[in-house]
């Protein structure tokens, strides 16, 4: 067996390396400590004499436990080394948001509202806010500094080939704020003559034997391996050999594609992992179909005028229908048929094989399809597919049939997408994904993103991606 380090000195990076998950702890206490402090400096200390003693205390009280419940869902508290600057403000951000939205509802339920000062919640509400992001963004801000001179590092061996291995390393240099580094690397098979490895990578270390030897004589922080099936060595063989060490272990696949899901689940006792996974919750799925009906039946309602402008000059300047109906795959990978406004002087079926994207100055596209399509237009009879229960407001979007066919056998996960209803718009087209796909590399970071909506599914995401929809209605990328 593969013996005990020895103990590391005292050291602040090592505090913070070995107790993250308890500062963390701490952190979920001492913001609704912060948010109290703060409600009782800038609002309760003014409050009328009548309204002091236990309902001004029981007040802070409530503030607290509102607090201590709330921003937790927003996820502010996982680890610092897996989210982004701005992914955590605007975490912390949108549960403020709704705290507040929870608070004000409390106080309008128990007829409060007009005992406090509109200017002083608003200070408050303003004051916390610029005190969370300053604990949080500004801590993490900090401890990155921190990282990328060497403070609160990790060490970490990797078992694998090569290339993995590599690969792995630049990961690991290009984000130095992470604070993880290759101590050594270890595979069954040695680098390729004359291969020069990236700068500041280790050397090779050798196989097994060597990987165990190393391990009795060195300390490290973490072990990441990734399966090899073209060796010898089995994936039990490492499960027993990393099991029979005191070092964390992590699995690290290189056969893992954007979007996995990767939960674990028992069967028969058996524990399986999903690697892709549709939205199994009936009410989820039954409040992402009420928000559609309600905000696409509005939409229609509020936009008839100009749809019936955009038809009747769809009309009068080119010949041929006004609607553009094309056959797509949409929820399981059924077939249905899509409205779109006609923008082109040839209407082509969707499993027509060899169908062409549009183009930038593609001679099809007649000249109010130009500005129907720079602006999106032409894809608002789609609120009928939606109001129909074939499409949602947000999701992958429904590609032509023929592309679908084409793309499904180069791209690993493709038809996953269909586990949602396509959508108008989603979070590919928001990231920039969207127009012509002229490259597969093009295609599959527009499916990653369908995945990674698929994965992290929310009410929330929808609003906010339909928002970001609106303010970047006008792309140069739609042609």
């Amino acid at each position: 067996m593969v013996t005990i380090p020895p103990q590391i000195p005292f050291s602040w990076g090592g505090v913070l390396r070995d107790h993250a998950r308890d500062l963390h702890r701490l952190m979920r206490v001492g913001d609704p400590l912060l948010v109290m402090a703060l409600f009782w400096l800038v609002v309760s200390r003014n409050l009328p004499d009548d309204f002091q003693g236990e309902t001004a205390f029981s007040t802070k009280i409530v503030v607290g436990l509102c607090t201590a419940l709330i921003l937790p869902q927003g996820k502010i508290y996982l680890s610092y080394r897996q989210c982004t600057l701005w992914a955590l403000m605007r975490r912390i951000t949108t549960s403020w948001l709704l705290l507040l939205g929870a608070l004000l509802a409390l106080a309008f339920l128990t007829k409060l509202t007009a005992t406090f000062s509109r200017l002083e919640l608003t200070l408050w509400a303003s004051l916390s806010w610029a005190a969370l992001l300053s604990v949080h963004v500004g801590g993490r801000k900090l401890l990155r500094w921190h990282r990328a001179g060497g403070g609160n590092a990790r060490s970490i061996i990797y078992w694998g080939l090569p290339e993995a291995a590599i690969d792995f390393h630049r990961r690991l240099q290009n984000n130095p704020y992470l604070g993880l580094r290759m101590a050594a690397w270890f595979s069954p098979q040695p680098p390729t003559p004359g291969r020069h490895l990236p700068p500041g990578m280790p050397a090779f270390g050798g196989n097994l034997p060597e990987l165990r030897q190393w391990l009795n004589s060195q300390h490290v922080d973490q072990i990441v391996f990734s399966y090899l099936s073209r060796s010898d060595i089995s994936m039990q063989d490492l499960i027993r050999f990393f099991g029979d060490t005191c070092i964390p272990v992590v699995y690290a696949p290189t056969w893992v594609a954007p979007g996995m899901a990767f939960k674990a689940q028992h069967v028969g006792g058996q524990i399986c992992i999903d690697l892709w996974q549709p939205l199994d919750s009936i009410l989820d799925r039954q409040l992402k179909r009420c928000f559609d009906l309600v905000l696409a039946s509005t939409v229609v309602l509020l936009l008839s005028p100009l749809l019936l402008l955009i038809a009747l000059a769809i009309g009068l300047t080119s010949p041929g229908p006004v609607l553009f109906l094309q056959d797509r795959y949409g929820l399981d990978g059924s077939r249905f048929r899509i409205y779109k406004f006609r923008t082109m002087r040839v209407l082509e079926a969707g499993d027509q094989n060899g169908l062409r994207q549009a183009t930038r100055n593609d001679p099809r596209i007649t000249l109010v399809g130009a500005v129907l399509r720079r602006w999106s237009l032409d894809e608002l009879p789609q609120l009928f597919n939606v109001l129909q229960g074939h499409m949602s407001l947000v999701g992958p979007r429904p590609h032509a049939v023929d592309h679908n066919e084409r793309y499904r056998k180069m791209i690993p996960g493709y038809m996953q997408r269909h586990l949602f209803k396509p959508g108008i718009t989603g979070l590919a087209q928001v990231k920039g994904f969207r127009g012509e796909t002229a490259t597969l590399q093009a295609m599959a970071n527009r499916v990653a993103a369908d995945l990674e909506y698929q994965r992290d599914w929310s009410l929330a995401k929808d609003i906010k991606i339909l928002i970001k929809t609106l303010l970047h209605i006008r792309s140069t990328n739609a042609y």
